[in-house]
């Protein structure tokens, strides 16, 4: 018979149910801490059991329970009507040990420890360019990794290889990516994956993954969860981040490094070259003042004997002088006489060719009544080299005029 419920009936009656069930009160309940949180002054935990897990709730107190203990729960079990959500109350705890999960882990841990796997890993390089990050691509890990990192180093190139971060088969994803990259050429390769419960990062402690992590040549950073979270990648790679955040900003140091490296670079090789300057000026300095000295030492040496060898060409040069002084006076005579008759010779020519060309002067010709034609800029002295229409200018003794020529006649 098919019957017609309301949300609020069937959750009124599940509440019952729970209620009336005395099975579930007062109830020991036994498992493995998976997840702690706190809200005001409440304690929440997810009991564990192999694949099984419950909420458990205890009211008005912050329980100090730390994940991966074994505890038993002693309270009942009830039905929130409004999320229809099953949760266990309890009013007590007690405390069992260490749980299965944690002691496989710490045996594991111990066994890669004893191995060397936590140390001496590769470390990251001086300078970081090139990166590639193992991760999902569809996740918020890569892009704050990417936002961090190309937020002031925009050109580190980032290349992703897609995986899966969570969940069955994830691990061995993981683990061949690693080993597949061993011949791939990038400075460090990232292990990225946000923040999750014990259960989302499972993967990270396994085994092969962490072998895989270890063993690479390539150094490898970290960056799985949050800050508290710890996982066998982490203890196995060079370098561990506490989030996929500080994992940018750890290649930005590195990579922030080669800039600053090369502004120092540029700093020193000034102040050297101001220095190299500074000495060689005092160099230049002290050779100049030195070669002053010398010349000037060179310069007064030279004076002595420059006076020395003045005098004695002096008294040389009149005793020289006392000789041929007769002989040059006898010759300037003689000398005056010839040069006399010679400008009395020349001006006799001169004066017989200034009245030559007196008598050939133009301008003599044109103050008596003639002219001068002219043509542009050329004189002319035919009636053939002028046309009617031409314009001339006619040279006076006393002025220039204009004309045209208005008519030609031939001769």
């Amino acid at each position: 018979m098919n019957r017609t419920m309301s949300v609020a009936q069937l959750s009124g009656y599940l509440k019952g149910m729970f209620d009336d069930e005395e099975l579930l009160h007062d109830v020991t309940l036994t498992g493995e801490v998976a997840e702690v949180t706190y809200s005001d002054r409440h304690t929440f935990l997810v009991l564990a059991d192999g694949d099984c897990s419950v909420r458990c709730v205890h009211f008005s107190a912050r329980d100090n329970i730390e994940k991966g203990m074994r505890v038993a729960l002693r309270g009942s079990v009830g039905f929130y009507g409004r999320r229809n959500t099953v949760s266990f109350v309890y009013s007590e705890f007690f405390m069992q040990g260490v749980g299965d999960k944690n002691a496989r882990l710490a045996e594991l841990k111990r066994k890669l420890g004893s191995l060397g796997y936590f140390e001496n890993r590769p470390q990251l390089p001086k300078y970081l360019t090139d990166v590639t990050v193992i991760t999902s691509p569809d996740g918020a890990a890569i892009r704050d990794f990417i936002r961090v990192v190309h937020g002031k180093n925009p050109f580190v190139r980032i290349r992703v290889y897609p995986v899966k971060v969570q969940g069955e088969g994830a691990a061995a994803q993981m683990t061949l990516a690693i080993k597949s990259l061993q011949t791939y050429k990038t400075d460090t390769l990232v292990l990225c994956r946000g923040g999750g419960s014990d259960e989302d990062l499972d993967c990270f402690n396994d085994e092969a993954l962490a072998v895989a992590v270890a063993g690479s040549a390539i150094p490898v950073i970290s960056a799985v969860g949050h800050e508290v979270d710890w996982t066998l990648c982490d203890c196995c790679a060079g370098t561990r981040a506490g989030t996929p955040s500080i994992a940018g900003d750890i290649v930005n140091s590195k990579a922030g490094k080669i800039v600053s490296d090369i502004y120092e670079a540029v700093t020193a090789v000034k102040e050297l070259t101001a220095k190299r300057f500074a000495y060689e000026a005092r160099r230049l300095n002290g050779l100049g003042y030195a070669a002053t000295h010398a010349v000037s030492m060179r310069i007064g040496n030279a004076s002595v004997v420059l006076r020395s060898e003045t005098e004695r060409a002096k008294r040389a040069v009149k005793s020289v002088s006392a000789r041929y002084y007769e002989r040059v006076s006898d010759g300037g005579c003689r000398l005056r006489t010839a040069i006399s008759a010679r400008i009395s010779a020349e001006k006799s020519r001169l004066d017989k060719y200034s009245a030559i060309l007196n008598a050939l002067d133009p301008h003599r010709i044109i103050k008596i009544g003639y002219a001068a034609v002219i043509k542009k800029d050329v004189r002319i002295v035919s009636a053939r080299q002028l046309s009617k229409e031409d314009k001339v200018k006619l040279v006076f003794g006393d002025g220039t005029v204009t004309a045209r020529v208005t008519e030609k006649e031939s001769v």
